[in-house]
């Protein structure tokens, strides 16, 4: 990685996968820093001094692993100067990650916060682990705000909500459709009143019919809409997701035509408007579970369909097979841990480790000969295991 200056941005960018391929080749020592959302007022401790106890024990496990003491100065110098400067540890809705090393001092808002809220790892590679369900969710996520009087398309960016043109001649209400044909819809059922008709008028009685031609005019409203979010979103594979009551996004669901609508919706509640910053959170949160499911499910299927050979839930085995660029697919359980030592360069890795996280270790192995790594909750890995793989021979 090139050189860096000594100053991380005061406002950190939005963590990517880009930066995954520059992290993980960075030589150590690595002094990686996770730091919990904070706002201001909040009982909770401020980012700023969470990062000064930080400090301390980063400098402490710099020591204990035989870094010179004026190596350990200048890395934990700039931070040190991060943790006083005015504003730059300000409240945020994020979590964020710094990450020092030699020539390397970058930080980074996470869109969700890892599973230890906080951590001061270091080691001879960044703790890079914690951040993949950070990793999980695109750039874009689209929701579709249902009701027979408005639908809106909103697309979702991690930090804001922005409405989305659908084509012209997409209806916005139900209105729309049922003008073309309100005649025929008004037909009733009538029974004579008495012994005479005379002058006296019928009697109503219901047959159904109302809402069932009520029914059909939200199958056909939403199959309009339906084509409207096609065209607006066709050369998107972002998912699509539901907001609305329940009978509407039913309805919807059963005509939908868009190949990554997610299984869950936004529920909504009549008479209570929904704030951006809710429907942005829970926009984001079922498109979590929607990749952690899929994730799960791939897994399950690899399980069924390779064989012993090659497939392991052995951690040791997994290093191996990483080393030497054999892993397909990586699965690792975001709750766990495991410290201890991966002669990694026996097996042409990138090097040997002593008193490392080894998930972390097998992440970073892995991912540098273009494997693809998975972090799930505990209930998702197979017989409990702690990490999972695939192997190509």
């Amino acid at each position: 990685m090139t050189e860096t200056k000594t100053a991380a941005q005061l406002t950190p960018d939005l963590f990517t996968p880009q930066i995954i391929s520059e992290l993980i080749r960075t030589a150590g020592p690595c002094i990686t820093v996770i730091l919990p959302p904070y706002r201001p007022g909040e009982p909770a401790k401020s980012a700023a001094t969470i990062l000064k106890t930080d400090l301390q024990e980063a400098a402490g496990k710099l020591a204990a692993r035989k870094v010179a003491p004026e190596a350990i100065e200048e890395l934990i110098e700039p931070l040190r100067q991060l943790s006083h400067e005015e504003g730059a540890l300000a409240g945020s809705a994020f979590a964020r990650v710094i990450f020092r090393a030699p020539g390397v001092f970058r930080q980074f808002q996470l869109r969700f916060p890892p599973s230890a809220a906080q951590a001061c790892m270091v080691g001879d590679c960044f703790f890079i682990r914690p951040l993949f369900k950070s990793l999980a969710v695109p750039d874009k996520v689209y929701v579709l705000d249902l009701s027979k009087k408005s639908v809106s398309l909103l697309a979702c960016t991690p930090s804001e909500v922005l409405p989305v043109q659908l084509p012209k001649g997409t209806p916005q209400k139900l209105d729309e459709i049922t003008a073309f044909d309100a005649p025929d819809h008004d037909l009733m059922n009538r029974s004579a009143a008495g012994p005479s008709t005379g002058g006296m008028g019928g009697v109503k009685f219901g047959t159904g019919y109302g809402r069932e031609a009520e029914r059909a005019h939200l199958h056909d409203f939403y199959r309009a809409v339906d084509r409207g979010v096609n065209h607006a979103l066709r050369d998107s594979q972002a998912p699509l997701i539901l907001s609305g009551v329940e009978a509407d996004v039913n309805i919807y669901s059963s005509v939908n035509t868009y190949p990554h609508l997610a299984e869950q919706a936004i529920p909504d509640v009549p008479g209570e408007a929904m704030s951006r910053a809710r429907l942005l959170h829970q926009a984001q949160d079922i498109a979590l579970f929607g990749y952690e499911r899929r994730a799960a499910q791939r897994l399950e299927a690899a399980k069924e369909r390779y064989a012993t050979a090659r497939f392991s839930v052995d951690l040791n085995a997994i290093l191996r097979a990483a080393a030497e660029g054999r892993v397909i697919d990586l699965y690792l359980d975001e709750n766990a841990g495991q410290i201890g030592t991966f002669e990694g360069k026996i097996f042409g890795g990138q090097g040997n480790w002593r008193n490392e996280e080894l998930l972390n270790v097998a992440a970073v192995e892995a991912l540098m000969r273009g494997s693809t790594v998975y972090s799930l909750p505990s209930h998702a890995m197979p017989g409990g295991a702690i990490a999972a793989a695939t192997f190509r021979y």
